[in-house]
């Protein structure tokens, strides 16, 4: 364009802003990353409400699933969605406020349903502007879930392991002291159970284990936590447990479940098991409370098996 000398007229500042943004669009287009540039948008008071797309290049647009020329003008809500804009905006808003690049994964979920993780990278620039760069890392991420979840539980049983115990009972000992409350640690197996793998085989046995933690499991309130530690060995935790005679109605739940005969392709197995339960008040150090339930459940083997102890721990403090 030209004036009426025949001299070319000047861009506006929006001209020139946009043609900028379409050079740096043709720039990133090369990229298999995801890029885009957002404006905040503010309310009366100042507090930012939302962002408004100005600029994304194929593989953002690729990502969100609508068509480019779609989006440009459009809010961050309304290009990703609610659910996972929810999260974005927070992750745009901190950049700006703290004048800093931030780095978050944050999960996505798609307009049709599928749920995913992206790796966002965002800087702000200007005012009231971020340029965010994004990843698909859904595969890492769920690779990763899942190696997390192998390192804390047990692979035949899918009940937590060892390790995910421990942790959960150091928790568990804290929150008791806090609140004040009881918690009950029970070591519990079953009752001359090599016998059983070595008369009918280990698939037998297995298939045994993981019925025996099942119904221990569905005898119990959903909140305790039920840990293969080795073999046919087994631990509970219980919060908030009322005292000696509230936890021997709950282990009478799971005596009373193993009464029935496990079945296994013809077989029918009855089986008894021998249990020790410690109640801690969380003054105690979580290596004594699970000393003291394996004491226990010993001397109930040495009892005469088929059957439970229970003893209430003396407070460390």
């Amino acid at each position: 364009m030209s004036d009426s000398s025949g001299a070319p007229e000047e861009p506006t500042v929006a001209e020139a802003l946009q043609s900028q943004l379409d050079l740096i669009g043709k720039a990133l287009d090369a990229s298999k990353d995801g890029f885009a540039i957002w404006r905040a948008v503010r309310s009366s008071d100042g507090s930012i409400i939302d962002f408004n797309l100005l600029l994304m290049n194929k593989a953002g647009a690729d990502a969100a699933g609508q068509p480019r020329g779609d989006l440009i003008g459009r809010t961050l809500t309304d290009v990703v969605g609610t659910e996972t804009a929810a999260g974005l905006q927070l992750l745009f808003a901190r950049a700006l406020n703290e004048e800093h690049g931030v780095k978050e994964i944050v999960p996505a979920v798609s307009k049709d349903n599928i749920h995913g993780f992206f790796e966002n990278t965002v800087v702000p620039f200007g005012r009231d502007l971020v340029f965010a760069t994004y990843r698909d890392v859904s595969t890492e991420e769920r690779e990763h879930t899942k190696l997390l979840w192998l390192s804390e539980h047990d692979f035949l049983t899918g009940m937590p392991n060892r390790a995910k115990l421990e942790s959960a009972l150091a928790k568990s000992i804290s929150e008791a002291r806090e609140s004040n409350s009881l918690l009950s640690f029970v070591f519990i197996d079953i009752d001359y159970f090599k016998t059983v793998n070595d008369t009918y085989g280990h698939d037998v046995g297995d298939a045994l284990l993981v019925n025996f933690v099942k119904r221990i499991r569905n005898s119990l309130p959903e909140t305790s936590l039920v840990a293969r530690i080795a073999g046919d060995e087994f631990a509970i935790l219980i919060q908030d447990v009322k005292g000696e005679a509230h936890m021997r109605e709950l282990m009478d739940e799971v005596f009373s479940a193993m009464k029935r005969p496990f079945t296994r392709e013809g077989l029918e197995l009855a089986i008894t098991c021998s249990a020790g339960c410690a109640l801690a008040d969380g003054s105690q150090h979580p290596d004594e409370v699970v000393r003291v339930a394996d004491k226990i459940m010993y001397q109930a083997k040495n009892e005469g098996r088929n059957r439970y102890l229970v003893t209430t721990m003396k407070s460390a403090i």
